[in-house]
């Protein structure tokens, strides 16, 4: 079910020193919510952009923006020349223009990755700093009402590491018909390759034709 979320400033996308952060954040503060509370400072500036984001992250991890195709297209330039082959008028570059990251202590890169890259971010609503945040599962959610999915996948997880190698039709058969079918969340074949997927995804468990294995849970 859901993630706990972290938010973490990684930068801020507009000239801090002649409009500093009235909040005083500082690069690497963080944030958590893992369902229930929230900890960490949240500056109201940023509390009316976080919500979409984290909202999804909590709910989707980083699957739902691996994706988007425009974070795999590197940096552009308008070109009207261009117009005639994309549509619209850009070109791609290879390297950030000189001076473009002067402002900002959010660094631009054009490199091209190689694998999925997941994970949301939002910047702060004061436009003249630009606080930016990224946002990334950290772990399972355990507060509030995710408490019953938190123990189900902990109690699946159980069952993978005194079985390494063990599929969903193996997993099912290791609980009685009480436990999968009277205790809430019940459990079916959906939702538990859905539980798999989400620990793996907080990495408490490596997934490889079909079969689970244990990882250690990340700490991060």
């Amino acid at each position: 079910m859901p993630f706990k979320v972290r938010g973490k400033l990684i930068g801020f996308m507009n000239d801090v020193d002649k409009f500093p952060c009235h909040f005083d954040y500082k690069i690497g503060e963080e944030f958590t919510y893992d369902g229930e509370k929230v900890e960490g400072r949240i500056c109201p500036g940023v509390l009316l952009t976080m919500v979409p984001t984290v909202w999804q992250t909590f709910f989707s991890g980083k699957r739902a923006y691996e994706r988007i195709i425009f974070k795999y297209s590197g940096l552009s330039l308008k070109d009207p020349a261009m117009k005639k082959y994309d549509g619209i008028g850009f070109r791609p570059i290879k390297k950030a223009p000189a001076g473009s990251g002067a402002k900002s202590t959010i660094v631009s890169s054009s490199d091209r990755p190689q694998g999925l890259r997941g994970g949301g971010s939002f910047a702060c609503a004061d436009c003249r700093t630009s606080a930016y945040f990224s946002v990334e599962p950290i772990d399972l959610a355990s507060g509030g009402y995710t408490l019953p999915y938190y123990k189900r996948e902990i109690s699946i997880y159980e069952k993978i590491k005194s079985h390494p190698g063990i599929t969903v039709a193996e997993i099912l058969e290791k609980f009685t018909d009480f436990e999968k079918d009277d205790v809430y969340p019940p459990l079916y074949e959906v939702n538990v390759q859905l539980m798999l997927d989400e620990l793996a995804e907080v990495n408490y468990i490596e997934l490889r034709d079909g079969k689970a294995y244990p990882k250690k849970p990340s700490k991060e």
